[in-house]
């Protein structure tokens, strides 16, 4: 929607600032090989954001286009690389799979896509049995909450490839971002897909 003031763009076609994450869910591919996971759909979600952490509504999105594909996670971009996934991430995977029973843990991911100096750098995690049970209790989002540990995690092997044979599905209305309007976020938003 334009704002009434002639020299601000619209919120929804507005860059975001170099450094704000976004974040998106992932479903996969039906396999054709049970150790390899393919991203099949990249659904943004609707959410707030600083440059050190994403909100995720509860609810997952969907759409007839995702029925047939399984989740697999959630990606998020963040300004720098961390030598350790954050203990937001651990929290914010947990609370995902605690309110998902359909994300398998041994199958959940993480992916962080660092935008380092010259290059991109991904990451994929997942979290072991006690970074799950700290992660859905945590309730400090400090940088550094009692507990926290990097047996929470374990990397994940991640293969590129340079063909994408999925699609990218964004929310029906309004911005999917609401970096610069975030008294609108809400854990609880409902909102539909679009491809």
């Amino acid at each position: 929607t334009p704002t009434s003031s002639p020299r601000t763009s619209s919120i929804s076609s507005s860059p975001l600032p170099i450094g704000v994450q976004i974040a998106a869910t992932v479903r996969m591919s039906p396999p054709d090989n049970a150790m390899v996971k393919r991203f099949g759909a990249l659904c943004c979600r609707r959410n707030a954001v600083s440059h050190q952490a994403v909100w995720l509504p509860h609810e997952l999105p969907e759409h007839q286009f995702l029925e047939d594909l399984e989740p697999l996670g959630w990606i998020h971009s963040q300004p720098n690389e961390l030598p350790q996934l954050s203990p937001q991430d651990v929290s914010t995977h947990a609370h995902i799979m605690e309110r998902h029973s359909s994300w398998d843990p041994e199958k959940a991911v993480m992916v962080t896509c660092s935008f380092t100096p010259g290059s991109v750098s991904l990451s994929a995690y997942k979290l072991t049995t006690s970074g799950y049970e700290w992660g859905k209790q945590n309730q400090d989002s400090g940088s550094n909450p009692h507990g926290y540990l990097p047996t929470h995690y374990e990397r994940v092997q991640l293969l590129l490839s340079d063909r994408f044979n999925g699609f990218f599905m964004t929310p029906d209305v309004g911005s999917w971002n609401l970096h610069f309007v975030r008294e609108k976020y809400s854990e609880m938003i409902k909102y539909g897909l679009v491809l």
